[in-house]
């Protein structure tokens, strides 16, 4: 991380005081929210935690923007979508099919009442390299996988239009730096399933691709129900932030160039 620009200090958003003392030294103008656990199968579950976590450490954030009145930025997720009406545009219904979608829409519900301005920002299945103290995703933990010859099992029944996580942050930046207050589903241009994502990336990066076989849902036993398509309709983007949605192809160059 990039020390001489960034503080990294560590609070749990249960701890009101905490995150009180916290806010209180720093009073920041706007606050992005991006804490939580993200595990379906995890909060499936563990109910209470995840509903201590997700719902009240949410509500504590958002009471201290209240008290220092800061701006509000939070970070929601495709989880609030049933996959079964895609594309998904801002103000579709949400009918989440799991708990995580479940605390996921309460936390919007929260951000919607706060008596500060704020926004929601919705990502879709993220892609990119990671900082060194983050978890890899989808694309980076099979890059590495494929790299050691393991076979890969992939979802060619799931879809989405995978977003390279520096667009997204360009999209919270934007709505950060110029205090827009609205919702915005924020995705790629490609609407692919895993299968297809993780062969174009392998293709990309001149790994085996023979190594990726595509399955359907129920291979992996998972414990939550997943939506088949959250795939996002991307004009709010495109039109208020000024955002392009970027292809596969052109999202892979820039991970190759910043390898």
């Amino acid at each position: 991380p990039d020390r001489d620009r960034v503080r990294y200090l560590r609070v749990d958003v249960r701890d009101a005081e905490g995150c009180d003392r916290l806010f209180g030294e720093f009073r920041p103008d706007v606050a992005i929210h991006t804490a939580g656990i993200g595990s379906p199968d995890y909060a499936e579950t563990n109910r209470e935690l995840v509903t201590d976590i997700n719902i009240n450490g949410t509500g504590n954030i958002l009471r201290l923007c209240e008290k220092y009145d800061s701006r509000f930025i939070y970070i929601s997720s495709n989880g609030i979508y049933d996959g079964e009406h895609a594309p998904y545009s801002e103000d579709d219904d949400a009918e989440p099919v799991n708990y995580y979608g479940v605390v996921k829409l309460k936390g919007e519900e929260f951000t919607r009442r706060a008596m500060v301005p704020h926004a929601i920002i919705r990502p879709i299945l993220m892609y990119g390299w990671p900082h060194s103290f983050e978890r890899p995703n989808i694309v980076t933990l099979v890059l590495s996988k494929l790299q050691n010859n393991e076979t890969v099992h992939a979802y060619d029944d799931v879809f989405a239009n995978p977003l390279l996580n520096v667009s997204c942050a360009a999209a919270i930046w934007k709505v950060a730096n110029e205090g827009i207050s609205d919702t915005f589903n924020i995705a790629g241009a490609d609407r692919v399933s895993i299968y297809e994502l993780l062969d174009k990336a392998a293709e990309a990066f001149g790994l085996n691709r023979r190594l990726i076989q595509p399955v359907q849902q129920g291979f992996f036993n998972e414990l939550a129900r997943r939506p088949a398509d959250t795939t996002f309709n991307t004009a709010r983007m495109y039109k208020i932030l000024g955002l392009k949605p970027l292809s596969l192809e052109e999202g892979f160059a820039i991970m190759r160039e910043t390898k």
